[in-house]
């Protein structure tokens, strides 16, 4: 199944999708690339597992498979 973004050019991840990392750094995206979390995405997934989820976007200036996180799902 190939990968869409869901709106323009950003994807859209849950922190489960993600295998719930608990430090920041590099995740593994199978298929796109690898998405670099720091530590506030790190805090707003453990302060909020049931619903985290993050927008992500292609960061070309740090490589051409590098993403990087634009936006957060902000519970309800």
């Amino acid at each position: 199944m190939a990968i869409e973004p869901v709106v323009g050019d950003k994807y859209l991840y849950t922190w489960a999708d993600l295998g719930k990392p608990r430090v920041n750094g590099v995740v593994e995206l199978p298929g796109l690339g690898e998405l670099i979390l720091d530590d506030a995405d790190i805090h707003y997934a453990l302060k909020n597992p049931e619903v985290a989820a993050f927008f992500i976007r292609k960061a070309p200036v740090l490589g051409p498979k590098m993403y990087v996180v634009v936006s957060r799902m902000q519970p309800a």
